[in-house]
Protein backbone atom coordinates (compact mmCIF):
# COMPACT_ATOMS: atom_id res chain seq x y z
CA UNK A 1 0.00 0.00 0.00
CA UNK A 2 1.48 3.37 -0.73
CA UNK A 3 0.00 6.61 0.99
CA UNK A 4 0.19 10.24 -0.14
CA UNK A 5 -0.41 13.08 1.96
CA UNK A 6 -1.18 16.35 0.49
CA UNK A 7 -2.46 19.81 1.09
CA UNK A 8 -4.69 22.57 -0.60
CA UNK A 9 -6.04 19.94 -3.28
CA UNK A 10 -8.15 21.08 -5.97
CA UNK A 11 -11.86 19.88 -6.63
CA UNK A 12 -12.79 19.34 -10.41
CA UNK A 13 -15.62 18.74 -12.56
CA UNK A 14 -15.34 18.31 -16.42
CA UNK A 15 -12.14 19.85 -16.27
CA UNK A 16 -13.37 23.02 -13.87
CA UNK A 17 -11.98 23.99 -10.59
CA UNK A 18 -14.90 23.95 -8.56
CA UNK A 19 -13.69 23.48 -4.98
CA UNK A 20 -10.57 22.90 -2.39
CA UNK A 21 -9.67 20.29 -0.01
CA UNK A 22 -7.32 21.61 2.77
CA UNK A 23 -5.81 18.03 3.29
CA UNK A 24 -5.93 14.85 1.79
CA UNK A 25 -4.60 11.51 2.58
CA UNK A 26 -4.92 9.29 -0.71
CA UNK A 27 -4.24 5.07 -0.53
CA UNK A 28 -3.15 3.25 -3.25
CA UNK A 29 -3.58 -0.45 -2.67
CA UNK A 30 -2.11 -2.59 -5.33
CA UNK A 31 -4.53 -5.63 -4.53
CA UNK A 32 -5.33 -7.99 -7.24
CA UNK A 33 -8.86 -8.04 -5.57
CA UNK A 34 -11.74 -6.30 -7.46
CA UNK A 35 -13.50 -3.76 -5.80
CA UNK A 36 -17.22 -3.38 -6.55
CA UNK A 37 -20.51 -1.05 -5.88
CA UNK A 38 -23.36 -2.70 -6.16
CA UNK A 39 -25.97 -0.81 -8.61
CA UNK A 40 -29.27 -2.21 -8.89
CA UNK A 41 -29.27 -5.96 -8.69
CA UNK A 42 -25.22 -6.09 -11.02
CA UNK A 43 -21.61 -5.31 -9.47
CA UNK A 44 -20.19 -2.32 -11.65
CA UNK A 45 -16.00 -2.10 -11.26
CA UNK A 46 -15.08 1.05 -9.44
CA UNK A 47 -11.38 0.96 -10.88
CA UNK A 48 -10.05 0.60 -13.73
CA UNK A 49 -6.82 -1.42 -12.91
CA UNK A 50 -5.49 -4.21 -10.29
CA UNK A 51 -5.94 -1.60 -7.19
CA UNK A 52 -7.94 0.00 -5.37
CA UNK A 53 -7.74 3.66 -4.61
CA UNK A 54 -8.80 5.68 -1.64
CA UNK A 55 -8.54 8.63 0.04
CA UNK A 56 -9.84 10.72 2.94
CA UNK A 57 -10.62 14.59 2.46
CA UNK A 58 -10.78 16.94 5.35
CA UNK A 59 -11.99 20.23 5.32
CA UNK A 60 -13.56 20.82 1.69
CA UNK A 61 -15.39 23.82 -0.11
CA UNK A 62 -17.45 23.19 -3.23
CA UNK A 63 -18.59 26.08 -5.43
CA UNK A 64 -22.29 26.01 -4.74
CA UNK A 65 -22.91 28.13 -7.71
CA UNK A 66 -21.59 25.78 -9.68
CA UNK A 67 -23.78 22.66 -8.04
CA UNK A 68 -27.04 25.12 -9.12
CA UNK A 69 -25.95 24.52 -12.50
CA UNK A 70 -26.33 21.18 -12.50
CA UNK A 71 -29.78 21.67 -10.47
CA UNK A 72 -28.42 19.49 -7.80
CA UNK A 73 -27.23 20.08 -4.12
CA UNK A 74 -25.27 17.08 -4.37
CA UNK A 75 -21.38 16.07 -6.17
CA UNK A 76 -22.14 12.84 -8.29
CA UNK A 77 -18.42 12.13 -9.50
CA UNK A 78 -15.67 14.44 -9.59
CA UNK A 79 -11.57 14.61 -10.10
CA UNK A 80 -9.24 15.61 -7.48
CA UNK A 81 -5.54 16.98 -7.70
CA UNK A 82 -3.28 16.61 -4.83
CA UNK A 83 -0.01 18.76 -4.64
CA UNK A 84 2.88 16.36 -2.66
CA UNK A 85 4.81 19.34 -1.49
CA UNK A 86 6.29 20.54 -4.85
CA UNK A 87 8.20 17.15 -5.91
CA UNK A 88 4.98 15.80 -7.92
CA UNK A 89 1.03 15.60 -7.98
CA UNK A 90 -1.56 12.62 -7.81
CA UNK A 91 -4.52 12.82 -10.22
CA UNK A 92 -7.58 10.94 -8.76
CA UNK A 93 -10.21 10.19 -11.71
CA UNK A 94 -14.24 9.39 -11.14
CA UNK A 95 -14.14 9.99 -7.39
CA UNK A 96 -16.99 9.20 -5.55
CA UNK A 97 -18.37 9.45 -1.96
CA UNK A 98 -18.27 5.96 -0.01
CA UNK A 99 -21.22 6.63 1.47
CA UNK A 100 -23.45 7.46 -1.34
CA UNK A 101 -24.34 11.10 -2.27
CA UNK A 102 -23.12 14.01 -0.26
CA UNK A 103 -25.20 16.65 0.14
CA UNK A 104 -23.75 20.11 0.40
CA UNK A 105 -24.54 22.77 3.05
CA UNK A 106 -25.35 26.35 1.41
CA UNK A 107 -21.98 27.88 2.38
CA UNK A 108 -20.48 24.88 0.30
CA UNK A 109 -18.21 24.53 3.39
CA UNK A 110 -17.76 20.80 3.98
CA UNK A 111 -16.61 20.29 7.81
CA UNK A 112 -16.76 16.97 8.24
CA UNK A 113 -13.93 14.41 7.19
CA UNK A 114 -15.38 12.16 3.88
CA UNK A 115 -13.62 8.84 2.37
CA UNK A 116 -13.76 8.44 -1.44
CA UNK A 117 -12.82 6.00 -3.98
CA UNK A 118 -11.90 6.94 -7.59
CA UNK A 119 -11.98 4.57 -10.20
CA UNK A 120 -8.26 5.40 -11.75
CA UNK A 121 -4.87 7.76 -10.75
CA UNK A 122 -1.92 9.42 -12.84
CA UNK A 123 1.12 10.58 -10.77
CA UNK A 124 2.97 13.31 -12.51
CA UNK A 125 6.53 14.45 -11.59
Amino acid sequence: MTVYKGWNAKIKKDGLEIGYVTEVTVDIDESLEAYYEIKGHFPVRLQEGPYIVTAKLSRAWINTDYLALLQSDTLPEFDLTVSIGSLYTVKLYSCKFTKGAVAIPQDGFLKEDYDIVAKDFGIVS
